[in-house]
């Protein structure tokens, strides 16, 4: 996978949750990190507070997976 950039990976993944995951290659997880952000973000703002900081978790951990990646893809 020549060309990925690691820092482009985790910008990406910084703005949008698990789509960093995405560019690096993992469209499976990306795409499942993304959607359950997104779900967590809206019931949040719907319903209670807790699910907000639940996707502060998810964001973290799609952080985390999309560096671990880049360290072994680029």
């Amino acid at each position: 996978m020549a060309g990925k950039n690691k820092a482009l990976a985790l910008v990406i993944s910084f703005i949008f949750t698990g789509l960093g995951l995405v560019y690096l290659g993992d469209e499976k997880r990306g795409l499942i990190l993304f959607g359950i952000a997104i779900l967590l973000n809206c019931m949040g703002m719907w319903v209670t507070s807790i699910f907000s900081y639940l996707s502060l978790i998810i964001w973290l951990y799609g952080l985390y997976a999309t560096y671990m990646m880049a360290n072994e893809v680029c």
